[in-house]
């Protein structure tokens, strides 16, 4: 059977179920009211541990990695060992600095740690000291940390931060079995260090680039080796040598020269000055170091990102006992390797201390101290990479300029009438002073609230039940659209809709003609429609949509989540707004924005909203960057980029299908308009400063265009009940094309705008994605 055939059978089985299941809800509903009391706690506490066991904690780390008994010992190189034998015995100690992680570490202890190892440590015969700067992205801090080694005479090598490297590196959902608990609300369930921690698992490639913390491990052990000197030291950059704790290693080492690995015990300090006491001997019973003999052949494995237990992971590959082997492997963690026959050749030699970090409350021993080191270390993480994305996104949102426009675009069109693009604007905008301002009060009457100021619309697929005398409550036909719902058509003046889609697109138009036309009347008459409808007390609408896609008899006549959608258009409104470069109607309007915001995040529909695997995920997370912002909200539009990525790795397969866009009456528009949906989220959140298209996310999102694309061309065959424009599919492949270069239609046919039902932003063509 057909890939297309198959997907028609599928989604066909999945319509069926969905009747038999509604039918079987309906005739069970009065036994369900009357047992509420009893199932509805049963039904939570069951969904609360449904969810916790999706991240169910697996295996001890031991149990997965194995014992060094069952590994059988490798045979000696009587030549190779030979050789080592004759080397003379000197050390190669590398420091690796890292950055400063607040809230796990104080700010600038990375600096101070080194003054004072430089200082106060002990020259150590036999001993070449190295330090390697790993990726400081803070080029103040880089540039004192080289100084002060330079004024102590230290070598030194530096890994560079490269800050488009970093923002080109997406969030990795790799280890995770179900990506879409990032977007469905599962994430919430669990406990704060788990979740934190699968967190953190998704920042991993991030972290890899920024902390590369086992990455770095290697450089330094490569750079010790270049030194010439047998035995190689990599250690973190906060370890301390006493004189009597490296006379210890030194010994421990040399009575034991067979061995090719050697774990160095740490102390932690919680006050340095006690290292310069020569009679004190700290508790070295932290997680060690590791020394390595020149030859041997085992390295860090990078798949282990900072936070997930690095180095632990080479202590179990070798088969180093420890209270390691008892901590739980996550379920999205990636697993150690097994342990290796080099682990017969691992041994333990003297201890180091480690060097204050600046929080003496995360110093202590025990378990609780670990689990809040490791709560505080996952926190400083996820704190640190977001930090940095911010640096990118600031001046952007600050700038007052378009995210989601191309405002290059928008001024190479100032002065050029003969420009088609440039004529179309203009004429909307004309046909647009002929009309409004527009209110949610210009509807005859009001919705079931009470209030005109209220925005209110029917749910569009919901009818009267033919069965019930009074039609209550409502029920769905998929596709057919209740009389008045649809834009711009008769009886549709009932409703908001039509009028706030007027808005969007009006103020719009006119706000592109004012900027490339430079004519005020343009600008005056878009500022009028916006102080009508969110400012002036006796015209504005109230900020919420609570009355948005009622049905009738249902949920107390309030809306549906899926009312949400029907302000999507704020992406592109919004711009609008920036275009008018008005402060002070900025100024106005964003009180209105807060508090609708505020309404959009926490209400039962829009939490409801954001858990949508279909377009309707997509279309709040649109609304919600947009609105984010427009408000400069830099730390909400990084969870958005978070949770969408997330949402469309679960949501689109990996060959491009959209399994909740072909569960419908109307396949090829629905897939088109969730693609488009999301080609206008990643556009405007590339208009902040992130970087979504570069991401596993994003070649996703390539894989279903090209999908989708193909299919339409070749003839779609999954159900579509009424007819689809093909010449929507023009700025799906221009997205395309701007991300690969490829495209895959013949010619462009398309106009500069489209009836908005398609989710395509008027004069799309002004967008960097066209």
């Amino acid at each position: 059977m057909a890939e297309a055939e198959k997907q028609i059978t599928q989604a066909e089985r999945r319509r069926r179920r969905k009747i038999w299941r509604r039918r079987i809800l309906i005739l069970l509903s009065p036994l369900l009211l009357l047992l509420s009391p009893i199932l509805l706690p049963v039904y939570f506490f069951w969904r609360k541990h449904r969810d916790k066991k999706r991240f169910k904690p697996g295996p001890s780390l031991g149990s997965v990695s194995g014992s060094l008994s069952a590994v059988p010992r490798p045979e000696t190189d009587t030549a190779a060992e030979a050789k080592m034998d004759a080397m003379p015995d000197r050390f190669a100690l590398c420091r690796i600095i890292g950055n400063d992680l607040v809230p796990r570490h104080r700010a600038g202890q990375s600096l101070e740690n080194v003054k004072f190892i430089l200082e106060n440590e002990p020259e150590f015969e036999g001993c070449t000291k190295l330090w390697l700067l790993n990726r400081i992205f803070d080029p103040e801090n880089e540039a004192r940390l080289i100084e002060l080694l330079e004024s102590h005479g230290q070598k030194y090598e530096r890994l560079p931060y490269d800050h488009d490297v970093f923002m080109r590196t997406g969030y990795d959902f790799g280890t995770f079995d179900a990506p879409m608990a990032f977007a469905d609300g599962n994430l919430d369930s669990l406990e704060e260090t788990q979740r934190i921690s699968a967190q953190v698992q998704a920042y991993r490639a991030k972290n890899n680039y920024v902390m590369h913390n086992n990455g770095a491990r290697n450089a330094a052990l490569e750079m010790c080796i270049r030194s010439g000197d047998k035995w190689a030291l990599p250690f973190d950059g906060n370890c301390y040598f006493t004189k009597s704790a490296f006379n210890a290693l030194k010994s421990d080492i040399l009575e034991n020269r067979d061995k090719r690995y050697f774990v160095v015990p740490m102390a932690r300090m919680t006050d340095n000055a006690d290292l310069l006491n020569p009679d004190h001997v700290p508790n070295a019973v932290e997680e060690p170091q590791i020394a390595f003999r020149c030859d041997a052949p085992l390295r860090f494995d990078e798949a282990h990102p900072y936070g997930r237990r690095p180095k632990v992971e080479m202590l179990l590959h070798l088969g180093v006992t420890g209270p390691w082997e008892r901590w739980p492997l996550e379920s999205f963690d990636t697993p150690p390797r097994p342990v290796h026959p080099e682990g017969h050749r691992a041994g333990q030699a003297g201890w180091v201390a480690r060097l204050f970090s600046g929080q003496a409350k995360l110093e202590t021993e025990g378990w609780k101290s670990l689990k809040n080191r490791g709560l505080a270390r996952s926190e400083a993480i996820q704190a640190t990479l977001d930090m940095l994305e911010a640096r990118s996104m600031t001046p952007q949102l600050s700038s007052g300029e378009p995210v989601f426009f191309d405002a290059g675009r928008i001024e190479a069109l100032s002065g050029i009438a003969a420009d088609p693009l440039h004529a179309a604007i203009t004429s909307a905008a004309e046909e647009a002073l002929t009309r409004g301002p527009f209110s949610v009060t210009d509807k005859p009457e009001p919705g079931p609230s009470g209030d005109l100021h209220d925005y209110f619309h029917p749910a569009p697929y919901w009818w009267p039940d033919p069965k019930k005398k009074d039609g209550l409550p409502y029920i769905k036909r998929d596709g057919e659209r209740v009389p008045g719902t649809l834009l711009y058509e008769a009886e549709s003046d009932r409703y908001d809709r039509t009028r706030l889609q007027r808005l969007f697109d009006d103020t719009t138009a006119l706000a592109l003609a004012g900027r490339i036309t430079g004519e005020d009347r343009y600008r005056e008459h878009a500022e009028r429609q916006v102080r009508t409808w969110f400012v002036d007390p006796g015209t504005g609408m109230n900020p919420n949509l609570t009355y948005a896609q009622v049905c009738l008899g249902r949920n107390g006549n309030k809306g549906q989540t899926h009312g949400l959608i029907e302000t999507k258009d704020f992406y592109f409104f919004l711009d609008a707004l920036r275009l008018l470069d008005n402060p002070k109607l900025t100024d106005a309007v964003k009180p209105w924005f807060r508090e609708f915001h505020q309404w959009f995040a926490t209400s039962e529909q829009g939490i409801g909203e954001r858990k949508a695997a279909n377009n309707h995920g997509t279309c709040f997370d649109l609304q919600d960057a947009a609105l984010s912002a427009f408000l400069g909200d830099t730390a909400n539009l990084q969870a958005i980029n978070l949770r969408a990525q997330a949402r469309l790795l679960g949501s689109i397969t990996p060959d491009g299908v959209q399994p909740h866009e072909m569960d419908r009456t109307l396949t090829q528009h629905y897939c088109a308009f969730n693609l488009q949906s999301w080609v206008n989220l990643f556009t405007l959140l590339e208009g902040t400063g992130l970087r979504p298209w570069d991401s596993a996310a994003g070649e996703r999102l390539v894989t279903g265009l090209r999908r989708t694309l193909k299919e339409s061309i070749d003839g779609w065959t999954a159900p579509q009940i009424s007819p689809f424009e093909a010449a929507r599919l023009v700025p799906l492949d221009a997205a395309l094309k701007q991300r690969t270069g490829e495209s895959m239609l013949a010619e462009d046919t398309a106009p500069a705008c489209f009836f908005p039902h398609d989710g395509i932003a008027p004069f799309w063509r002004l967008t960097e994605n066209s």
